[in-house]
């Protein structure tokens, strides 16, 4: 089982990033109100917390690490949506690569956390709709980016 002192101080900021980073895209992919933005954020969360029994070693200390309150510095986001969307979801392919190349046992189960996370966040706002008529729960836009990020992952979407 890999350990972040099985990579670079940079290396483990990315790949501790990430789920972050995942949430984040789905966020971008469907701007929502101050309120369901938030929404995401905390479904981020919870679904980062509830990883601590993951098989992954690296999955379950980047959980254990933020109940205890630890939040990693992410990195730059660009300004426009598209372009943020399109960065976040880069930078979580690039930790997954990290973890692949250091810990290919963990690999799948780390890209299926940051997917994980991503749905959880995609889930944790309304979408759309017109006085309670037409409703999603997850936004065509959203899927989309669910989709982007699976496929950067080499998930099933």
């Amino acid at each position: 089982m890999a350990t972040d002192s099985d990579f670079t101080r940079d290396e483990w900021q990315r790949i501790e990033a990430a789920p972050y980073m995942a949430g984040l895209a789905v966020t971008y992919g469907d701007l929502s109100a101050k309120r369901g933005i938030a929404d995401e954020a905390e479904e981020t969360g919870e679904a980062i917390k509830s990883a601590v029994t993951s098989p992954s070693e690296i999955v379950r200390t980047l959980a254990a690490r933020f109940a205890q309150g630890q939040r990693p510095a992410l990195p730059r986001i660009p300004n426009q949506p598209s372009e943020a969307q399109a960065a976040l979801i880069d930078g979580c392919k690039a930790a997954w690569e990290l973890v692949k190349a250091k810990a290919p046992g963990e690999a799948p189960a780390y890209a299926q956390f940051l997917l994980d996370v991503a749905k959880a966040a995609s889930s944790g706002a309304r979408e759309g709709g017109f006085i309670g008529v037409g409703i999603a729960k997850v936004s065509e836009k959203e899927q989309m980016a669910l989709t982007a990020l699976a496929l950067a992952l080499g998930l099933p979407s």
